[in-house]
């Protein structure tokens, strides 16, 4: 159960068409935005970048949102790595691709220039960061600077989640826990303290 109980929807409704419109592309409302919605100036601020970063489109929208699922995986956020799981799917990303993320490099179903930005992603999501030049000559091969720009505004944008989520442990909606379970459960993703109030306990925390 989430550490922070959420805002109740009707007391928010200076975002409700924001809300209407989140609803309208990912098919459910995210809990994460109600506990945030404690401090609304935050919630104000969060909804402008999101607004920002569906504005650029130099970069496939696909291959961000793999990057932030890899970046969520390697912090250890379940709740991230649900949740970038179905919007990769709603995306239109192959759930075999999703599946097999971890095996990026070696796999024909990923070009070399995702492997390039994979390859960043995975860096930007250990700790420390593992980043290096060579990364940065790498994603030259197939992205300008401001592709490269775009590219990790994604991602960081999930640092901020993997953070918010693993601390306050966001429930997870059933539709994201749903697709998860049956995307990554077979490469040892459970819920944990994630799990949405309605469905049995998979593993520990």
């Amino acid at each position: 159960m989430a550490r922070i109980q959420p805002v109740p929807r009707q007391d928010l409704p200076e975002f409700e068409d924001y809300f209407r419109e989140i609803e309208q592309l990912a098919g459910y409302l995210p809990n994460a935005f109600l506990t945030v919605a404690h401090q609304p100036a935050l919630l104000r601020g969060l909804q402008a970048l999101s607004a920002a970063l569906r504005s650029l489109n130099s970069v496939d929208t696909g291959l961000k949102v793999l990057m932030s699922h890899l970046a969520s995986s390697a912090v250890g956020c379940r709740f991230c790595e649900a949740h970038t799981s179905k919007t990769a799917a709603t995306n239109g990303v192959a759930a075999s691709k999703i599946m097999s993320i971890w095996e990026f490099e070696t796999s024909d179903l990923f070009s070399d220039a995702e492997r390039a930005a994979l390859r960043l992603a995975l860096a930007m999501g250990q700790s420390p960061n593992a980043v290096t030049d060579q990364h940065f000559s790498d994603l030259r091969e197939y992205f300008d600077d401001a592709q490269i720009v775009e590219m990790i505004a994604a991602v960081c944008n999930f640092g901020f989640w993997n953070r918010w989520n693993d601390t306050v442990a966001t429930d997870l909606e059933q539709p994201v826990y749903e697709l998860a379970n049956a995307l990554l459960s077979p490469r040892g993703w459970t819920a944990g303290k994630h799990l949405p109030h309605s469905t049995e306990p998979l593993g520990d925390a």
